[in-house]
């Protein structure tokens, strides 16, 4: 089978191929004046694929400055982003270029529209301002999972309030994003794991909300089905660059279905649990999490998850299969060692009340977009069953 490069034109420039991230950024910058950048990056990841590298050697060919920002790290903070913009205004950066996964990728567009926008992270955070521009702001996008090089979303946590959610701005897009799956041939294993769960939960909450479409279901169900087939390849062997290319691509296709449809139910409680523990790392909240709250949610409302037939053809949509669902869903994480318990997050039955209140809190409009709306005391009642 072939691996064709080509360009998604979406609200931005989407470049897709193996080993493209070089010329596709030189090809951008080399028609435009930039006289100063900002790299935005993690502490390691950037360097170790070489995408850092492959950057550099494009801005000094062209003579463009720049500075460089490597504290990023998993669920970052308003306080992240803040630094970044304040770097960014301090410096008269003209580019921003963010390296990195869903987390460098949110910093970085949470960074270029406060700079562009003279305005605080904060402040974009909850909504007491809103964007209206922002600084150009390429993404070179370094793993398969949160979608974020193709949304509006720039998700962020307030370290005052545990409170973790999105700044959403139609100038959030990048200008320019590049998936180059050769990229992620280094990404460790538990990584490739949490950012491919990541990218599944995407495709299955967009293709099960109260806005899904036919358009978001038939991407959706693709990448379903390419995660299920791709994901236990690249686990036993991280340089298989055909199971790369395809869980890259399943991700972007996740992207652009909660650009669509938005998430629900699990991602409203995984966002209350990494909210209060920031170092649990997305993908592995949402493995945990997904299998029960899919499950009851499938108990309720069958007929709206008719995308998981792509897994399980046979299934005849009605409340009784809802146990099966789960032991499905629970299945595809457990042959990576991740067991779906609260206990396996370090956490407890008494963390349950912060847990359900920090959802209904922070996340009641992602609750309001599930198929069934779920109470505050069936929340509570579906942590209890995981936590024992």
């Amino acid at each position: 089978m072939s691996l064709e490069k080509f360009t998604l034109r979406y609200r931005n420039d989407i470049v897709f191929g193996i080993g493209i991230c070089e010329e596709a950024f030189e090809n951008f910058v080399k028609s435009k004046n930039f006289k100063k950048a900002l790299i935005v990056t993690g502490r390691r990841s950037a360097k170790i694929s070489g995408a850092f590298d492959k950057i550099v050697n494009v801005l000094e060919k062209y003579g463009i400055q720049y500075e460089h920002y490597s504290e990023v790290s998993t669920n970052p903070t308003i306080r992240m982003a803040e630094e970044v913009s304040n770097i960014a205004k301090r410096s008269n950066v003209d580019l921003v270029i963010a390296i990195g996964g869903g987390s460098v990728i949110d910093v970085s567009k949470a960074a270029a529209l406060a700079a562009c926008s003279n305005a605080s992270v904060e402040d974009l955070f909850w909504g007491r301002v809103d964007a209206h521009c922002k600084i150009t702001l390429v993404v070179v996008n370094l793993t398969h999972g949160s979608g974020s090089e193709a949304d509006r979303y720039a998700v962020l946590t307030d370290e005052k309030t545990c409170i973790k959610r999105a700044i959403v701005s139609e100038y959030a897009y990048p200008t320019l994003s590049i998936d180059d799956p050769q990229l992620t041939v280094t990404l460790p294993k538990e990584q490739t794991v949490y950012t491919s769960i990541d990218a599944f939960y995407h495709c299955l909450e967009a293709s099960s909300s109260v806005y899904t479409s036919p358009f978001t279901r038939i991407l959706a169900e693709t990448g379903l089905k390419l995660v299920v087939q791709y994901l236990p390849r690249a686990f036993e062997n991280g340089q298989d660059l055909e199971a790369r290319y395809w869980l890259m691509y399943a991700a972007l296709l996740g992207g652009i279905c909660i650009d669509n449809s938005r998430t629900h139910i699990v991602h409203a409680v995984e966002h209350a649990v990494s909210g209060l523990r920031p170092d649990i790392a997305h993908g592995l909240g949402l493995a945990v999490l997904g299998p029960k709250l899919i499950s009851y949610l499938y108990s309720k409302c069958p007929e709206n998850f008719k995308s998981l037939k792509v897994l399980i053809p046979d299934l005849k949509l009605r409340p009784e299969e809802h146990r099966r669902v789960e032991h499905y869903l629970s299945s595809l994480v457990r042959q990576y060692g991740i067991e779906c318990s609260l206990s396996y997050l370090k956490l407890g039955k008494d963390d349950i009340p912060n847990i359900v209140k920090l959802t209904f809190d922070a996340s009641r409009h992602l609750i309001d977009m599930a198929p069934y709306k779920i109470s505050d005391i069936e929340l509570k009642n579906i942590l209890e069953e995981l936590a024992t």
